[in-house]
């Protein structure tokens, strides 16, 4: 693929699934990050600042639900654990109860974990996150009015914009996320703008949420300032949503986001999801 061999129309928008983030990673020498199916077989194999012994105590978790580790789908488990601490919630068990919330906990923190080990360099002090030549590639073909969907909690699309990006951390996300002027975003200012231009052009609408947001009790998100830390023992809260449906890999609608058909167009894979944010008009 090169820069000219896409023709696309505008506006449209870009659907990006788990399977983009693999294959822009699917030749490196770290494991490449996991899709559904193998989320646990690949957090098994994981070493190093604390990942292995939180990824054995969910893999437990995991183990005493389905009788097995190998091929069990992270939506179900993390669908199964919030349906549990809900009904938790008014159902007390009085024979050894489960903290349902606790191992949920475990499982986010430990996906924040995988997606870190793999999508980023781990050897460097600190972490640094990898660009992917793949997304770099089909976000240089957007235009201004252009929208990105995505249901990943990684920062691979953010983190592979080229210099004089149209897309930036300042109002980019389509919803109100703050922490534009903390270390991560002001960061990624530094490596992609020239500093004349702040506000994004274009939409990043992450509808499952992100490992670099955490949200406040007042429903704020805010980015974090250091989203790629790994230590063990040290456990990082961030604001993501359970998956839900079949995701695939980078889909293309024309149209523009403040047309209702398209919206609805856009969005009918996820209406649960898309009722946290506010789309843009």
């Amino acid at each position: 693929m090169t820069r000219t061999s896409m023709n696309l129309l505008h506006p449209l928008v870009i659907l990006f699934g788990a399977g983009a983030t693999r294959g822009a990673f699917a030749d490196s020498a770290n494991p490449p990050p996991p899709v559904d199916t193998d989320f646990f077989d690949t957090a098994a194999g994981l070493t190093g600042r604390g990942t292995e012994k939180l990824a054995l105590k969910v893999l437990k978790s995991v183990f005493e639900l389905y009788g097995r580790t190998n091929g069990i789908s992270l939506e179900a488990y993390y669908r199964d654990l919030e349906t549990r601490e809900l009904i938790g919630r008014f159902a007390k068990s009085g024979n050894r109860p489960k903290n349902w919330r606790a191992r949920r906990r475990d499982l986010e923190e430990l996906i924040r974990r995988v997606l870190i080990h793999t999508t980023c360099d781990t050897a460097k002090s600190p972490i640094k996150a990898r660009k992917s030549k793949l997304h770099e590639i089909i976000l240089a073909q957007l235009k201004v009015g252009d929208t990105i969907l995505t249901f990943n909690y990684d920062t691979v699309i953010e983190e592979s914009f080229g210099e004089g990006s149209l897309w930036t951390p300042d109002e980019g996300y389509g919803a109100m996320v703050h922490g534009k002027t903390l270390d991560w975003a002001r960061g990624w200012f530094n490596d992609h703008t020239n500093g004349d231009e702040r506000k994004s052009k274009i939409f990043l609408l992450k509808l499952h949420g992100s490992l670099h947001w955490n949200l406040y009790r007042s429903k704020a998100v805010r980015m974090k300032p250091r989203p790629y830390v790994l230590r063990r023992g040290y456990v990082e809260k961030v604001s993501i949503l359970a998956p839900e449906g079949k995701k695939g890999t980078c889909y293309f609608f024309r149209g523009n986001s403040g047309d209702k058909h398209f919206r609805q167009q856009a969005f009918a894979s996820a209406p649960s999801a898309c009722r946290s944010f506010r789309v843009p008009r």
